[in-house]
């Protein structure tokens, strides 16, 4: 009788955290979405916290010609970003998450040698080369793969001047 009941509560409390717990798709948000209306090989705008790996890191990567089987190995460096600002087919502005994190890659060092190995305020352009799973990887597999790619053509302190920023919520002034 006593299995039964704990059976029962097990199965209350599992139930309630699934209706309490939000869907992956409710997690994943504002990146999630504005992925869905990208396309590999476009141009993608990203700013907001970002971490290079260390440069000795250097790392290979296979691209298979499904058609002849030629197989070319492409030696990259990279680093993880925390998006902010992302632009593409649109612009969204977020609050950075772990769950939303960007990878970018680039092949030569010289592209980022004026630029610390982490911070805040660059603006990285380049061409989004996929995201691991498709959308919906990034949704189910925040974290462990799923991460969008951006295959990294220039760095700049400033926003580029084609890009159209969103408008900046003003922040309530203090009384004097």
């Amino acid at each position: 009788m006593r299995t039964g009941r704990t059976v029962t509560l097990w199965l209350h409390l599992f139930i309630g955290m699934a209706l309490l717990y939000p869907s992956a798709e409710a997690r994943a948000g504002a990146l999630v979405r504005f992925l869905a209306n990208q396309k590999v090989g476009q141009e993608i705008t990203v700013t907001g916290g970002f971490r290079r790996f260390p440069d000795q890191d250097k790392r290979r990567y296979f691209i298979r010609d499904s058609q002849t089987g030629n197989v070319e190995y492409v030696e990259y460096y990279g680093m993880t970003m925390l998006p902010t600002l992302i632009a593409g087919n649109g612009v969204v502005s977020m609050k950075a998450s772990i769950m939303d994190r960007i990878l970018l890659f680039y092949s030569d060092r010289a592209l980022v040698k004026d630029i610390p190995l982490k911070g805040e305020s660059y603006w990285f352009t380049g061409t989004l080369i996929g995201y691991q799973y498709g959308t919906m990887g990034i949704t189910r597999g925040m974290g462990v793969g799923g991460d969008p790619y951006i295959l990294l053509r220039s760095v700049s302190a400033n926003p580029p001047d084609t890009l159209t920023l969103p408008p900046q919520r003003k922040e309530k002034e203090d009384a004097d």
